[in-house]
């Protein structure tokens, strides 16, 4: 819009390569960096060594036939009364929403295998035959069942610019029936939803999922004006137990001198 108000005159010779540089919806690439140990003994040795490592962590991803950006919402408290008329809203937690894919399926139903054996391990915490009538489930660990990473890769032909999702602690929550009939064959297709702790815009290597779990000395995150008003640093439990030995002993040596200089008076 120009100054004066009126709509801004532009040829279309100028607007066209804006229109012509756009992100298209057909190259993406979903992995799976790396899985818990007990899920993945569990699969391979539920599948008879069917589903390896090559299936897991290179061909699985190139099955992934549509996947969905994440997306997110905040939840949101009112305020009514700070100005007069006007109610305002304040975000207090932010929600990440489920993501789902769909998988292309295998000849030799891998795809179909590798996420129901996932969803088993899941609720296979009970110790018991599963041919038995009071057979019960019990719930795993969620570290042993969620994936610390997972990432959603988006670019383009040209292998340019890119944007790049990593989801925290995934794992499948839901995997939609799949139809089958006598009609028209076409190729099988599988839909799971995952639900994650968050995601993170960008990209994250695997370690820094872990590099506080991992670090002897626990990290300071609080400033040192904080640590030196409160008194007690995180991670400084001996510092904090040194001073309270010297304040002890400061204590001790003032109250041994003042009963010596009571006795000489008496």
């Amino acid at each position: 819009m120009s100054r004066d108000g009126s709509p801004r005159l532009r040829k279309t010779s100028d607007i066209l390569p804006l229109f012509t540089k756009v992100a298209t919806t057909a190259h993406y690439e979903l992995s799976f960096p790396a899985m818990p140990w007990q899920l993945l003994n569990y699969i391979k040795m539920a599948s008879d060594d069917l589903i390896d490592n090559k299936f897991v962590f290179r061909d699985l991803g190139l099955l992934c036939k549509s996947a969905a950006l994440p997306g997110t919402a905040y939840a949101t408290a009112q305020i009514n009364g700070n100005y007069m008329g006007i109610n305002q809203k304040y975000a207090h937690t932010r929600i990440y929403t489920d993501s789902s894919f769909t998988f292309i399926v295998d000849d030799d139903y891998k795809v179909i295998k590798f996420f129901e054996l996932w969803q088993e391990f899941i609720s296979s915490g009970a110790d018991t035959n599963r041919s038995r009538k009071a057979y019960y489930h019990r719930m795993k660990f969620p570290s042993e069942y969620k994936i610390d990473t997972m990432h959603l890769q988006k670019f383009d032909k040209n292998h340019g610019a890119s944007v790049e999702y990593t989801f925290l602690s995934a794992f499948p929550v839901n995997i939609t029936p799949v139809a089958v009939s006598y009609d028209e064959s076409r190729i099988l297709e599988i839909s799971v939803s995952f639900a994650y702790d968050r995601y993170f815009f960008g990209s994250l290597r695997r370690q820094d999922t872990r590099s506080n779990q991992n670090s002897s000395k626990a990290s300071n995150p609080y400033p040192d004006s904080f640590l030196t008003h409160a008194g007690n640093a995180v991670g400084n439990d001996n510092e904090t137990q040194t001073g309270k030995l010297e304040v002890i002993t400061r204590d001790q040596n003032n109250d041994s001198s003042g009963g010596v200089k009571d006795t000489k008076e008496q």
